[in-house]
């Protein structure tokens, strides 16, 4: 195991699973049946203990994916209770999970709230059910406006919505109906991004096949433009280059990113960076599980960041900010 010498503040934990694989998609992630998910969960629980002498100052937590919500409620809740044998409950301040609309019910919202689990990050995409299908998302606009009423009822209130725009034929009148439901369901934090073909997904694919025509960047730039004057009015200030939140709701995890903190990884695929040496951790289940077993884990990357690298990044991930970048801490 690596010697932990630096302050890490952050923590993710990376869930690779998805009810299905959407078009836009190029994270690490894969269906799978609920035996080989909560076996998964019995080997992250492993790489928790042996890291468990890395969690003393944590004060952030991001359960992502795939899909942290098509978990089994079971699974979810032992990673949970493990999680929580070893963060110290007076420093985490933010403890995200992402999820999808059509995950969302009372039970898992029991889970949710038993661990103390304090933002949710949903992955809405759109409200428009063309958009929605192109997307390849499962949910539902209703189900959705449902997902999103049944956290605020649960005083579940900081959840985040994920929002792609620029789609094809898309304009900002289109947008505009998805932004006037946030302003309706009063969403504290959104993320908005413009659609991007990564190279290996099914979009990417169809595209190369000549089956649609990206949206120009022209009109991109115009929907972009217009988005956030509009969220703006709504309250949700820019603080971030796709991210937008009200007073006090800006995401404190992902800010520790930008601003170049060390943070520790869990899981298959996980990033995390360590006295300014880069890992990730194999994306491969069958590596990984080896790894725990020998306890010695596999990485797929292992980069030392030289100084002139740690600058260099310090002023990417500062530029990304609204705030820009401290020269005194360079």
């Amino acid at each position: 195991m690596m010697n932990n010498k630096a302050n890490l503040p952050a923590l993710y934990v990376h869930i690779p699973f998805c009810d299905k694989v959407c078009t836009y998609c190029d994270f690490y992630k894969m269906v799978a049946k609920t035996e080989k998910k909560a076996e998964y969960v019995r080997y992250i629980v492993q790489e928790i203990e042996l890291k468990k002498n890395m969690f003393k100052d944590i004060e952030t937590v991001y359960i992502g994916g795939g899909t942290p919500s098509a978990l089994p409620l079971e699974s979810l809740d032992l990673l949970l209770t493990t999680l929580w044998k070893y963060l110290d409950s007076k420093k985490v301040i933010e403890f995200t999970t992402e999820a999808n609309p059509n995950n969302i019910n009372q039970e898992y919202i029991n889970v949710l709230k038993k661990h103390h689990i304090n933002r949710i990050s949903l992955g809405v995409q759109s409200f428009d059910e063309n958009k929605l299908k192109f997307l390849g998302r499962l949910h539902t606009k209703e189900e959705t406006i449902n997902s999103i009423k049944l956290l605020q009822d649960n005083a579940l209130n900081n959840v985040s919505i994920d929002l792609i725009y620029a789609i094809p034929n898309d304009s900002y009148k289109s947008v505009k109906k998805d932004l006037k439901i946030i302003k309706k369901l009063k969403i504290n934090h959104v993320s908005a991004y413009s659609l991007i073909l990564e190279e290996k997904t099914i979009l990417n694919y169809l595209h190369e096949k000549g089956k649609f025509k990206m949206l120009d960047e022209d009109a991109e730039f115009n929907i972009y433009k217009k988005l956030n004057r509009y969220l703006h009015r709504l309250g949700l200030n820019q603080y971030e280059v796709s991210n937008y939140a009200k007073v006090n709701f800006q995401g404190k995890h992902n800010l520790q990113y930008w601003n170049n903190y060390h943070y520790l990884g869990i899981g298959a695929g996980a990033s995390y960076y360590i006295d300014n040496i880069r890992y990730t951790n194999v994306m491969n289940l069958e590596k990984y599980y080896e790894g725990i077993r020998n306890k010695k884990l596999n990485y797929s990357e292992e980069i030392i960041v030289s100084k002139i690298e740690q600058m260099q990044e310090e002023m990417l991930m500062g530029l990304r900010k609204t705030i820009g970048v401290n020269i005194v801490k360079i």
